[in-house]
């Protein structure tokens, strides 16, 4: 059975607007039963308001490979982050509970910390990019691999690739390794939930994750030009969450220094 992590809840809907699965914890969004939802419209959970921004911020997704986020969204009496993707034609939508007040310019704080960068050597812009994003993401641990999995550099203690799924190009999110699985309810195509971030780990990978020290981890594929060449991967020995829209600059910026180590000869 599919499962989430409790701080985010998982919708997938179909072509015609009607709810196909839903994570049990829905019932955070109002005196709704989530078994119930399924097979309903979209619309008797999050009102008609809500549905039409979504459905017009939906409208920006180009291709199954495409998501799009929207910050700081009011779903009843809750401030959600919304993430939503499409694969082929059903809708993947994961709305975690927000964990802090929007940002007051997140595009102005990729292009300032991208002017701290200094040199063109390809492994130095990299190690003063994790530095940045450290502090950024306030993840204890972060580290940029390459496709074949070779770290390129680290900022703290260097780990392994811990994550299972990092191969896959989809961002994975662990908020705290102990959280117990919510369910996810009702079916539609699995793989149509396979992009979900945060996807509950299985018992095994919760024993790695313990074995190596880690409570919570971040997992951020890196592309240029659509071609995915490198993760970007942090580690926090307690559990922990960066925010929706810091975790879009941090990603953002992630790809900016990787488009710039290319440039100087970095082939990953």
């Amino acid at each position: 059975m599919v499962a989430i992590q409790p701080c985010a809840l998982l919708l997938l809907v179909g072509p015609d607007w009607q709810l196909e699965a839903v994570s049990a914890n829905a019932s955070m969004l109002g005196d709704v039963k989530p078994v119930a939802l399924v097979g309903q419209p979209l619309t008797d959970l999050i009102g008609s308001k809500a549905i039409h921004n979504l459905r017009n911020r939906m409208s920006w997704l180009s291709r199954d490979e495409s998501e799009v986020q929207d910050f700081g969204v009011q779903w009843g009496d809750v401030l959600l982050d919304v993430r939503a993707s499409r694969n082929e034609n059903h809708y993947l939508i994961e709305a975690e509970l927000a964990v802090e007040q929007r940002l007051p310019d997140g595009i102005g704080m990729v292009r300032s910390m991208t002017d701290r960068l200094n040199g063109g050597n390809p492994r130095e812009l990299a190690e003063q990019a994790m530095r940045q994003l450290c502090s950024l993401t306030g993840f204890d641990r972060l580290s940029l691999f390459d496709r074949s999995g070779a770290v390129i550099a680290s900022s703290g203690r260097h780990l392994p690739l811990v994550d299972g799924h990092a191969s896959d190009g989809v961002l994975r999110n662990c908020a705290d390794r102990d959280s117990e699985s919510v369910p996810v309810l009702g079916g539609g195509p699995p793989h149509a939930m396979e992009r979900a971030a945060f996807l509950a780990p299985s018992e095994s990978e919760r024993d790695r994750l313990a074995a190596l020290g880690i409570a919570a981890s971040m997992t951020l594929p890196i592309r240029i030009d659509g071609e995915l060449v490198a993760t970007l991967q942090g580690h926090h020995p307690s559990p922990r969450r960066c925010g929706a829209e810091r975790r879009s600059v941090a990603h953002l910026f992630a790809e900016r220094v990787a488009a710039r180590m290319a440039r100087n000869g970095c082939d990953f």
